[in-house]
């Protein structure tokens, strides 16, 4: 793929990326506390992302599958990345006008549930038009754009008052850098019959059967997703109480700026070098032991110092990992027919582990032992991941075939 079409492929799920974290990381919390005060700020925030990630999980795989069946001029995944874009910033516009907690939680589902639009379709087209040679790099730089967005979107909801303006900010932004890959794209007109039913029970098998590498390259993705998760689920708590810091949320910002920059760099080299190399499991090797090593780091050594030096090892691991993530998933897929389907199904090991992590480390902070155990679980689950790993073929040295 030439670089115009990487430029506006990467400029589109930064889009993306900007509009779901931008709320997430500042948007959303702002306008929790305004709505219901110190008191209840915690509970109603939960609530709206709860309820947003739950909408979120059956929208990926629904567009997906949707995307797959279509059969129309414009191709099937064009449409799909407008209608959802299109629903997002109307989800966008609901958020920047809403006075109630229903109104809150409306707009931040029709947020959810639209972004994941475009989504399941730049992953399709991934997999559609990336050939296996360039899918290390062009995924990697997926992963980079996702982690610019998350940038992107905090820093316009931060410079426009963490209010109205930011989501109406946002509302332009996302389909701003959206339509640059509608301008590039060229698809051609989907036509013929659409997948046959049967392929439910093909893929039923591929995702139950242990040996599926698709199965394999899930559960190391969901995992993986999990670790992260951990990680930085109480880092704000974690670094006033166990640390001690005196700001903690001037920290919070040093130490997120120091992992989103090396994760970024880390993501770019090893999607190159997974193409040149042509392997792809080293990369996930050592992003898992990177992360391991630097959840412990954190359980063992509660001060500034090691905090920065974990910063950098979950950056690093998470970059590695990010580098080959949507290359392996794409070239794991067991039918190329019902590509954006499995996709989703794929995308839901990133979604789960943001519903289950709070879950699982409230009380391990609270009852069994603390930020210490917190964080030891947190490197098993990486080590997980890492055990699970040889399971898992290096698939560049050969196309996968359905079934395997």
């Amino acid at each position: 793929m030439g670089r115009r079409w990487v430029t506006a492929y990467v400029l589109a799920m930064a889009g993306v990326a900007a509009g779901w974290f931008g709320p997430i990381q500042i948007l959303l919390p702002a306008q929790a506390g305004r709505l219901a005060g110190p008191e209840g700020k915690e509970a109603l925030l939960a609530l709206v992302t709860g309820y947003g990630a739950a909408a979120s999980l059956a929208a990926n795989p629904l567009w997906g599958a949707v995307s797959d069946r279509l059969r129309c001029r414009w191709g099937r995944r064009r449409p799909v990345f407008v209608a959802g874009t299109g629903v997002g910033v109307l989800g966008l516009l609901v958020l920047s006008d809403a006075t109630s907690a229903t109104g809150m939680m409306t707009g931040w589902i029709l947020v959810q549930v639209g972004l994941n639009g475009p989504l399941a379709a730049l992953a399709a087209l991934l997999g559609d038009r990336v050939p296996d040679r360039q899918r290390g790099t062009v995924g990697a730089f997926f992963g980079v754009a996702q982690i610019a967005g998350v940038v992107l979107g905090t820093a316009v909801a931060v410079a426009l008052g963490e209010g109205a303006l930011g989501y109406a900010a946002l509302a332009v932004a996302v389909p701003a850098l959206a339509v640059s890959l509608l301008l590039v794209h060229r698809e051609p007109a989907a036509s013929g019959p659409p997948p046959e039913v049967r392929a439910r029970g093909s893929r039923r098998a591929v995702l139950l059967r242990p040996g599926g590498q698709f199965g394999w390259a899930w559960l190391i993705r969901f995992l993986l997703n999990l670790v992260n998760a951990l990680v930085l689920l109480y880092l704000y708590y974690y670094l006033d109480d166990a640390v001690g810091a005196g700001d903690p949320g001037t920290l919070v910002l040093a130490v997120t700026l120091l992992n989103v920059t090396v994760a970024g760099v880390c993501a770019a080299a090893g999607g190159v070098l997974s193409d040149r190399l042509r392997r792809r499991r080293a990369f996930i090797a050592a992003g898992a032991g990177l992360l391991a090593c630097g959840a412990v780091l954190m359980a063992l050594l509660p001060a500034v110092p090691a905090v920065l030096a974990a910063a950098v090892l979950v950056g690093a691991g998470w970059g590695f990992f990010v580098a080959v993530d949507m290359a392996v998933i794409t070239q794991v897929l067991p039918d190329e027919e019902t590509r954006a389907t499995m996709l989703g199904i794929a995308n839901i090991a990133g979604t789960l582990p943001q519903l289950l992590a709070p879950v699982l480390a409230a009380p391990l902070v609270t009852r069994l032992g603390g930020y210490r155990t917190l964080y030891l679980v947190t490197a098993a689950v990486a080590l997980l991941a890492l055990a699970c790993l040889p399971r898992l073929r290096d698939v560049t040295r050969k196309p996968a075939t359905p079934g395997t």
